[in-house]
């Protein structure tokens, strides 16, 4: 007789998860995910009050206690670290950093390639990176036990023509979290990077009408696997580059 289809659930009951980016098409999705995996989520981000915030409270039926924002540049330290220390102190632990900030940047070869997009691509996409890795970190250690999680890109690895600022800022933060999981491994740290191909979101949608979105992974799916890393049944996994591609 075959098994009953179930899905696996993951508690993270007692477990604080800061997410910065955990507002946007991919974000909310992750966001919902861990809130209804039981953790406490703190989402960030440079804007002032989203509203996108109210609706998501709203949609899982929780407070500012359970899921909240807070203003932070990334890219900027004295704001990661504030950020870091002012989730400590509100909840008295910091277990679980999910970065989903990043951007893309394409269309020129190397030789065409501006400066100043190499560098916003390395902005954006590694120098946030480190900054929220390195403080998150510290909290983790006094308390021995962490996940780092990073949303690098299946671009990383995949040598795009007209991509190679967007590719290599983000195969940077795949070489950034094997550095950091050997550096962690006593403090029981974990930290791991997946690279997705192009995500279902509403904006993905918009942006190329023509293709056949069903090959995409979905938001959903990818906080999925964001959850698993997460959760003590990834305890084993660390330094690693996952990727989650879908059918594309």
């Amino acid at each position: 007789m075959t098994a009953p289809h179930s899905i696996v659930t993951y508690n993270l009951a007692g477990r604080v998860a800061l997410i910065p980016g955990g507002l946007g098409g991919l974000g909310s999705a992750v966001s919902q995910a861990f809130v209804e995996a039981g953790a406490t989520v703190i989402t960030a981000g440079a804007s002032e009050s989203p509203a996108e915030l109210d609706a998501l409270q709203t949609a899982l039926g929780v407070d500012g206690e359970r899921l909240s924002y807070q203003r932070a540049d990334a890219g900027q330290e004295a704001d990661v670290e504030a950020l870091v220390w002012s989730v400590v102190e509100q909840h008295h632990r910091l277990d679980i950093l999910v970065n989903l900030i990043g951007g893309w940047s394409a269309g020129q070869p190397v030789t065409a390639l501006e400066l100043s997009t190499w560098q916003k691509m390395f902005d954006l996409n590694l120098r946030t990176a480190f900054l929220l890795a390195k403080h998150a970190a510290h909290p983790m250690t006094q308390q021995n036990w962490g996940r780092i999680l990073h949303v690098s890109s299946r671009t990383a690895r995949s040598g795009r023509r007209n991509a190679a600022a967007y590719a290599i800022s983000k195969n940077a933060v795949i070489n950034l979290a094997e550095i950091q999981a050997e550096e962690l491994r006593e403090a029981r740290i974990t930290v791991n990077a997946i690279l997705p191909s192009i995500i279902d979101t509403p904006a993905n949608r918009a942006s190329m009408p023509n293709v056949d979105f069903s090959r995409w992974p979905k938001a959903e799916e990818v906080a999925r696997v964001l959850l698993f890393l997460a959760s003590d049944d990834a305890k084993l996994i660390s330094g690693a580059a996952i990727p989650v591609y879908g059918l594309a």
